[in-house]
């Protein structure tokens, strides 16, 4: 089975990229790789106030990663998802992740930036440089 890696941080653009991810991985029966990079190993409180939870940044990480997993469109036939929580830039995590799983596409939002970056996006501008796979840039606005 083939696999296709998505990165997401909480945002709206990762989100909408995840959605664009899992609808490919769906059409093409592969697995879809949620990552959700860290780069702290503090202890971190998340949550709404009065019911938050202490996790540590790994922990943090992954609960974003099966939170993304959950806000995913229902009705993807089969779709097959893993979360993941990897320490380092996320650039670095996506294409780590791939190089380490064969991965065969990695997606990524086109985020807006500010200077040189700004068509695609400091993260999809350094997967594609880096990337061992194919890249979908997801339009995400």
């Amino acid at each position: 089975m083939g696999k296709i890696i998505v990165g997401v941080d909480g945002s709206d653009t990762a989100s909408k990229a995840a959605a664009r991810a899992a609808a490919l991985a769906s059409a093409l029966g592969h697995e879809l790789i949620v990552v959700s990079a860290f780069s702290s190993t503090d202890r971190l409180q998340v949550g709404r106030p009065g019911d938050e939870l202490d996790l540590s940044a790994s922990d943090a990480a992954l609960k974003m990663a099966q939170q993304a997993i959950e806000d995913l469109p229902a009705g993807l036939a089969g779709l097959t998802t893993t979360p993941r929580s990897e320490f380092g830039k996320p650039a670095d995590v996506l294409v780590r992740v791939a190089e380490e799983l064969g991965a065969s596409i990695i997606v990524v939002g086109n985020k807006r930036v500010q200077g040189v970056t700004r068509v695609l996006g400091s993260i999809a501008a350094d997967v594609a440089h880096h990337a061992p796979c194919d890249i979908l840039i997801a339009h995400t606005h």
